[in-house]
């Protein structure tokens, strides 16, 4: 017999697709809960993000079948929502709560349905405490739902592990090898592959260019730095292509992103001379309480967006000289570097550059296309950002830019994309991005 879940407010607001954690059961969702959902999503903050990211997964699966009657997901598990119309000043709710509030009628519904079906296995889930003692109070067992919050799990990542040591010893040997002489028949264009023995032990790095080739990725170190990983290996084989116009890098805030664009940028700007320009834009968006008006001119209003930056461009030319400041200035007085709000780029035709969009996850799907569409011939965009810091409380994980071009241009020959894992900046860094 299948366990029935049913499902309030607070447990969504928490885990905006939490029935993809009750795997072989039946999770059922009042239409009270709907309500009061369309009422957070106005909200700033997390708890907005997560009521607009739960409508809008509802609505997907809502357009594959009646979701009134249930809609069975690939975890086997059917997702209903209870639209039925209870009259909860009827005495059988006595005691309830309230009729105006949303508790009172998604308690009623858990009620009907353990009345329903009493030798079921029904569980009320809730993060509401007193919501849950209600429950137990009308003999309804109740849980909390304390799982991991939603992450974008199904995103593309851009490179995958493939256990051959035969096509990774191949690889190394010619340089390239033919993925369909191995049975390779589903890699994206651009996707990287890391090649492993039965042990685990890397064998080869390798991106597929063409339907019939994948080419070895060898080792590379622009502006004299050196990858740390096979996702900076992958980042920088990307970026360094002139083939690919458009790469896309995510992943939490320490693992080398930033750092690996700008190395890779100088050495195709400055060093290779490959571009004429490398433009750096990022987005104005504070994070917490805006400090207000800043005195000044354009230069200094900006630069404490571009602190980040900065620091960045004092490893990379502290490496090559005792005075950054001095060089880095001395290319932007070249026109060779520039750095602007992403507010100025309407209205910009700019061709046979480097540009950096950073923090792209605050941006919508309409101003990462605004920025796309500014490309001219010969210009090469490169998107980063970390899509589970979203400062922008009109978005979220699943509609911001950033998320919304990786998924559309996975299957482009002109763009590449990579999802960075491991950190880089320090181990506190590192554990903090993962566990606060």
């Amino acid at each position: 017999m299948r366990t029935t879940y049913i499902f309030d407010t607070s447990t969504l607001i928490y885990d905006p697709c939490a029935w993809k954690q009750f795997p072989h059961s039946d999770v059922i969702i009042p239409i009270a809960v709907l309500n009061e959902l369309d009422k957070v999503k106005k909200q700033s903050g997390e708890a907005g993000r997560n009521a607009r990211v739960c409508i809008r997964l509802l609505d997907e699966l809502s357009e594959q079948l009646d979701i009134t009657t249930g809609v069975l997901t690939d975890n086997d598990t059917l997702v209903k929502i209870d639209a039925t119309y209870r009259d909860v000043t009827g005495p059988e709710y006595a005691g309830f709560g309230e009729p105006t509030y949303g508790d009172t009628h998604i308690l009623a519904c858990a009620y009907d349905i353990h009345k329903a079906h009493p030798d079921y296995d029904i569980f009320f889930v809730s993060n509401d405490i007193n919501l849950r003692v209600k429950a137990k109070s009308r003999g309804i067992d109740s849980i909390s739902h304390e799982n991991d919050k939603y992450s974008v799990t199904d995103l593309y990542t851009g490179f995958i592990s493939i256990e051959d040591e035969g096509a990774g010893l191949d690889l190394q040997k010619e340089g390239s090898i033919d993925p369909m002489k191995y049975g390779f028949f589903h890699l994206s264009p651009n996707e990287c592959i890391l090649f492993t023995n039965a042990a685990g032990d890397g064998m080869a790095l390798g991106r597929k260019v063409a339907r019939d080739k994948i080419q070895l990725i060898k080792k590379i170190f622009p502006w004299s730095i050196s990858s740390r990983n096979k996702e900076q290996s992958f980042a920088i084989d990307l970026i360094m292509d002139r083939n690919i116009d458009l790469v896309t890098l995510i992943g939490k805030a320490g693992t080398g992103k930033s750092l690996v664009v700008l190395a890779a940028a100088l050495e195709l700007v400055i060093n290779r001379k490959a571009y004429e320009k490398f433009i750096i834009y990022r987005p104005i968006q504070p994070v917490g309480n805006d400090i207000g008006y800043l005195p000044g001119t354009m230069e200094e209003k900006l630069a404490p967006w571009f602190h980040a930056i900065m620091d960045n461009f004092e490893v990379l030319f502290g490496n090559k000289s005792g005075d950054w400041r001095r060089d880095l200035e001395m290319f932007q007085k070249k026109g060779r570097i520039e750095m602007e709000a992403i507010t100025y780029i309407r209205g910009r035709s700019i061709p046979n550059a480097i540009i950096l969009i950073d923090e792209c996850q605050n941006l919508s799907k309409e101003d990462v296309k605004t920025i796309l569409t500014r490309a001219g011939e010969g210009t090469k965009i490169i998107l980063t950002g970390d899509i589970e810091q979203i400062d922008n409380s009109l978005l979220d994980a699943t509609n911001n830019g950033l998320t919304h071009v990786i998924e559309k241009f996975k299957d482009s020959e002109l763009a590449g994309h990579i999802t960075f894992t491991q950190g880089e900046r320090s181990k506190l860094a590192s554990q903090a991005a993962e566990i606060l």
